[in-house]
């Protein structure tokens, strides 16, 4: 018996859905994973270097940075998790595919991973930001010959631009699921 809640109840929506899962969801899987790395591996040679200057390894700037990193992993894993159920859509087998119900229910999961990581990563690059504008009002003219470990560096901004592809990456996996959420309920009608 077909349920009218179910997003497969006819063969056509189906298709149209299972095809926008799978084009949508491993793009913004791909999207993610590649914006996560890059962030990652530039915070990864900001720590070890030993002349990076702005405390990332306590206090506020710490949780909210490694909270932001664990958010985005999490939510590159959900956003794999659409490829799942674009093929469970797939399946011709009535009991393997997921409700609507179902699918909708993990939109809003990946919905709230994502705007917790997107939280916690604001959180961290406002703390990043403060520590550099910190740096740059206690100078005073003219003593950047003597204090020029308060200059900022380079590295310094490459640490902002990680907490920036952070954030595009979480806002991606918004951007998706919500593109999804948009979908599925369109194949109700």
């Amino acid at each position: 018996m077909i349920d009218r809640n179910d997003i497969h109840s006819g063969l056509r929506a189906r298709q149209k859905i299972v095809g926008v899962f799978k084009k949508v969801s491993w793009l913004c899987f791909w999207l993610q994973l590649v914006l996560a790395a890059v962030s990652i591996l530039i915070l990864l040679f900001a720590i070890a270097d030993p002349n990076f200057n702005i405390n990332l390894k306590s206090g506020l700037g710490l949780l909210s940075t490694v909270g932001g990193i664990g958010a985005l992993g999490l939510g590159v894993y959900w956003t794999f998790h659409y490829t799942r159920i674009a093929q469970r859509l797939q399946v011709s087998e009535p009991g393997i595919y997921p409700s609507r119900k179902e699918v909708v229910r993990d939109l809003h999961i990946g919905i709230a991973i994502h705007f917790v990581g997107v939280l916690l990563t604001l959180i961290a690059t406002q703390v990043i930001v403060g520590a550099l504008l910190v740096k740059v009002i206690t100078l005073s003219p003219g003593m950047t010959i003597y204090k020029s470990r308060q200059l900022i560096e380079p590295l310094d901004i490459f640490v902002i631009q990680a907490s920036i592809l952070m954030n595009t990456a979480l806002f991606i996996g918004i951007g998706c699921a919500f593109w999804l959420l948009k979908q599925v309920n369109q194949a109700q009608t």
